[in-house]
């Protein structure tokens, strides 16, 4: 962690560096950092991942919020709202995001209207999640940690599992900011153990998110969501 900017540090984020338990942050000055090769910063009221093989990468909720606003979906028609089974009800269903990541999907569910808890176990990527709930704030919880190791004290209606998997399209660059994120995060390889877990805590349904070429993780789901380059794969609870 880049010592940049130390004095305009928000609160949250003192805190973070302060918590040695949960994230074990070291501060280096910012000179010494440019001959390393990752690490993390605040500049301009916000918190950066530097790679010093990609680049930069920060999250924008206000912008992904907005686009969101000026899209006209339909709850009925949109393949992650039927897979998840929100309706647009005065009653939302709880929903848990165990795989927050650029917390896209998130954003994306609690617009369409969920009780939502978003987990996320890599610790500078939630860091980042963190910071882009402080500028702008949304009505979900944000959980650091892996919610399959976690006590468990109400079970969630419906969980939401989107994995990291290894692209077979090597020749095709991703855009940066996914590059940096699966460099930062690595692949899943607890998939088949975690959607298990998934099965016997969600009390109704369990969703995941499988590229369209895929096969399913567990065989035979309920139904399949097929949207323009994902499958939504779910699982009902009987």
């Amino acid at each position: 962690m880049s010592d940049a900017n130390l004095s305009d540090w928000p609160t949250s984020l003192q805190e973070s560096v302060a918590d040695k338990n949960q994230f074990n942050l070291e501060v280096e000055s910012e000179r010494k950092l440019c001959e390393l090769c990752d690490y993390l910063y605040f500049s301009e009221g916000e918190l950066h991942f530097h790679s010093n093989e990609l680049g930069e990468m920060s999250f924008n909720f206000e912008e992904l919020y907005q686009y969101h606003q000026r899209q006209n979906y339909a709850l009925s028609k949109e393949p992650l709202a039927k897979a998840l089974a929100i309706k647009g009800t005065a009653e939302k269903r709880m929903i848990w995001d165990t795989t927050c990541g650029t917390g896209k999907d998130s954003l994306l569910i609690q617009f369409f209207g969920a009780r939502l808890t978003s987990f996320e176990r890599n610790p500078a990527i939630y860091l980042l999640l963190k910071d882009a709930l402080r500028r702008f704030p949304l009505d979900f919880n944000l959980v650091f940690g892996d919610a399959s190791k976690l006590d468990i004290i109400v079970r969630p209606e419906v969980i939401y599992y989107d994995p990291m998997y290894p692209s077979k399209k090597k020749s095709a660059l991703a855009r940066k900011e996914m590059r940096i994120f699966k460099d930062m995060v690595g692949e899943d390889l607890d998939s088949n153990e975690f959607l298990e877990w998934a099965m016997k805590t969600a009390t109704e349904r369990v969703v995941v998110k499988r590229p369209l070429e895929a096969n399913p993780i567990k065989e035979k789901p309920s139904a399949s969501y097929v949207g323009k380059s994902t499958r939504y794969d779910m699982y009902k609870i009987f």
